[in-house]
């Protein structure tokens, strides 16, 4: 017998109170890397119905968890943000799939008269504030744009012209930035039909379409109903591959947070030194003679020259590419069984090099500054926006470098355990920095203790 009823996954797009008129569930924050795992591990629903869900810089739900959750037994549906991503993309394994953005994930295009593919995550990515204060949405959703003016367009407030123009300015701006008031003064400076931008800013307060929030209600619906019927256990009509990744990953959610050790602080001393730490990792791996980086090395340089050669037949390519990606879990794999021998190789080489003491009294000294320091929010309940001056801020003034394009291959290469992680890292080194130098502050106090999370 379950000991609950239903999971559901809420957050930005739904306000709590309006689940239980609609749906007897527990309700979770937006879904992460393990939670559908640990919601069935401990809760035992029936159902599971996730609606929202982290998407850039905290690791998203995995497919695979999903897929174990339904051969649990457990029903699970999906609707109007990461719900409806992954329900249209395990559709066939047995997700229920919910609402219009699902259908259109699902077949690839928004409205019959869109002509691009619709596939990208940020359609239904928002930025939005912490858990304290409900989640609440900081930015618009794209495809909550796109279903407004094409309602603008229907009924004549804007034209063909101005509306697709009013889509591409939307579409090019970075997602936490997206909302309506941003959108008419770019259109306004593109030069788009004065008239009409100015007929659709009069529609809008009485006229804006939320299609996420409306999949989401069609969501709890749809659930209340059907576990109504009370139904049989989910049947999977696949079989389950426990694979050594997954049998690690269960290990990683099942344990507690890995608590902080002397030498976990030194060494996020010196991966908040960017490239040194990159360098002295490079420098422990040669030492080591890992076996596996040269038989890699083989095995891409000769992808690399039987691609080359424009030869292959297509069922050759695609058996080298399998091969290659074959290769290259190994090697993540092989690599994070070897971490531990390799950053000890690293803390040994720092101390050769009179690096170790400067790293450890400094990492001593920001643990007893922040001690004293108000209750730090978890990085990972902080507004996308506020991440990103983190990171900005990170970059420009410490490291004095610009962004990298590929951010987590960095965080990956600086030994971080996830984006979570850094995030924390960097947090951190802000206060530090703030309370000893006087660092300049663009994280508002009265928000970092709304965002505290005090245990």
């Amino acid at each position: 017998m379950a000991r609950v009823e239903a999971c559901l996954f809420v957050g930005p797009t739904l306000a709590l109170r309006e689940v239980p008129g609609l749906l007897v569930a527990t309700c979770l924050p937006p879904v992460r890397q393990g939670d559908v795992f640990r919601a069935v591990s401990f809760l035992e629903p029936r159902a599971i119905g996730i609606i929202d869900g982290y998407f850039q810089w905290v690791p998203s739900v995995w497919h695979k968890e999903i897929l174990w959750a339904i051969k649990q037994g457990v029903h699970v549906f999906g609707a109007s943000s990461m719900g409806a991503l992954r329900a249209a993309e395990l559709a066939a394994f047995g997700m229920h799939g919910v609402g219009r953005i699902f259908e259109a994930y699902r077949d690839g295009r928004f409205g019959d008269d869109e002509d691009r593919p619709f596939e990208d995550d940020d359609e239904v990515a928002v930025a939005h504030g912490p858990a304290e204060l409900g989640y609440p949405a900081l930015s618009e959703a794209m495809v909550n744009i796109r279903c407004t003016l094409a309602n603008a367009k229907a009924l004549g407030v804007i034209g063909e012209t101005t509306c697709a123009g009013l889509v591409a300015i939307a579409k090019a701006q970075f997602f936490p930035e997206r909302g309506y008031a941003t959108l008419l003064d770019k259109a306004r400076a593109a030069g788009l039909n004065p008239q009409e931008v100015s007929a659709l800013a009069s529609w809008l307060p009485a006229g804006r379409v939320d299609q996420k929030r409306a999949d989401a209600l069609a969501l709890l619906e749809t659930m209340q109903r059907f576990l109504a019927t009370d139904p049989q256990p989910a049947r999977a009509a696949f079989s389950f591959e426990h694979t050594s990744l997954w049998d690690r990953s269960v290990v990683h959610v099942r344990s507690p947070a890995r608590r902080d050790t002397e030498d976990s602080t030194i060494l996020d001393e010196l991966r908040l030194r960017g490239e040194r730490y990159d360098t002295l990792r490079h420098e422990a791996l040669a030492s080591l003679a890992l076996e596996y980086d040269a038989e890699a090395s083989a095995t891409e340089t000769s992808l690399a020259e039987q691609l080359s050669q424009h030869h292959a037949a297509p069922d050759q390519i695609e058996k080298l590419f399998a091969n290659a990606q074959r290769l290259r879990m190994a090697r993540e794999t092989r690599a994070e069984i070897a971490s531990d021998l390799v950053e000890r190789q690293m803390l040994a080489r720092l101390a050769g090099m009179a690096e170790l003491d400067p790293l450890r009294a400094r990492a001593v000294d920001k643990a007893a500054r922040l001690a004293e320091q108000p209750a730090l929010p978890d990085a990972i309940d902080l507004p996308e926006l506020q991440l990103l001056q983190l990171r900005d801020w990170y970059f420009s003034k410490v490291l004095v470098t610009d962004m990298p394009d590929d951010l987590d291959r960095r965080i990956y290469d600086w030994g971080y355990l996830d984006a979570a992680h850094f995030h924390r890292t960097l947090l951190r080194e802000y206060v530090y920095r703030k309370s000893t130098a006087g660092e300049e502050q663009f994280l508002g106090e009265s928000e970092l203790r709304a965002n505290a999370v005090r245990t």
